[in-house]
């Protein structure tokens, strides 16, 4: 998804942000703000400055408001037919983009060894609570703290990009003959162009958890990870 779909499909929560908030951003996820774009919303620019505040309210929400994107993501459990289909026991895992721990937490008490790679301290906290046995890294998808060909599984649930570079960079981190398994990946119809495999279940078979009204409000309607796409390296 790039900078303008980004910004037309954001939840009402966007408001939520200002422009300090997006310059307290890390830089890394300014790296898709088109150039001249924050200089024009800066400059008073109301136009620009709504979209640059709505082409990156995921990344406030991760950055400043963890407990918030917890609260939504435990509210939305992966779709159980996905979890059944990934072999786990026994393997070496590399969980990119972990978030608080959706998937983590059944990855590993079965992983033989799990890396796990978050960008977002507030994340990582959470994260490190729930799996304190995991190996938690400060990281970004685009340059993944790890050796070359390390992982014998690596996953994402819901946070990976039609980007060429971070597919590289998973691709790099997983050993030949090893697997790639993207849950609910942002255009997953990018991947399956790129002879990706893809799995659909019905969302209407997971049950979603009990969860405050006011998260819908903000995050719109709740849509659990119900997508599994796959490569084996």
């Amino acid at each position: 998804m790039d900078y303008f779909q980004a910004a037309s499909t954001a939840p009402l929560g966007w408001r939520r942000y200002s422009l300090d908030d997006v310059a307290r951003l890390p830089a890394e996820y300014l790296a898709s703000v088109p150039a001249g774009e924050r200089d024009a919303a800066t400059s008073g620019n109301p136009e620009a400055a709504e979209r640059l505040r709505r082409a990156l309210f995921w990344p406030m929400v991760y950055e400043f408001d963890p407990q918030l994107w917890d609260a939504v993501s435990q509210a939305e459990p992966i779709h159980p037919g996905i979890l059944a289909k990934l072999e786990i026991d026994g393997r070496r895992l590399l969980e990119v983009a972990a978030g608080s721990g959706r998937l983590t937490v059944y990855l590993c008490p079965r992983a033989a060894k799990l890396i796990c790679i978050e960008p977002s301290s507030g994340l990582r906290r959470i994260l490190s609570g729930r799996c304190p046995s995991a190996d938690i890294r400060a990281g970004f998808a685009s340059a993944l703290p790890i050796v070359d060909a390390w992982a014998e599984l690596t996953v994402n649930c819901a946070g990976m990009e039609a980007d060429p570079v971070a597919v590289g960079e998973l691709e790099r981190a997983t050993a030949p003959g090893g697997l790639i398994a993207l849950i609910s990946p942002e255009s997953p119809d990018w991947f399956e162009a790129r002879g990706w495999k893809r799995l659909t279940f019905d969302p209407k078979e997971v049950a979603l958890k009990p969860h405050d009204p006011r998260l819908e409000a903000m995050f719109g309607p709740l849509n659990p990870p119900h997508e599994l796409l796959w490569r084996q390296r």
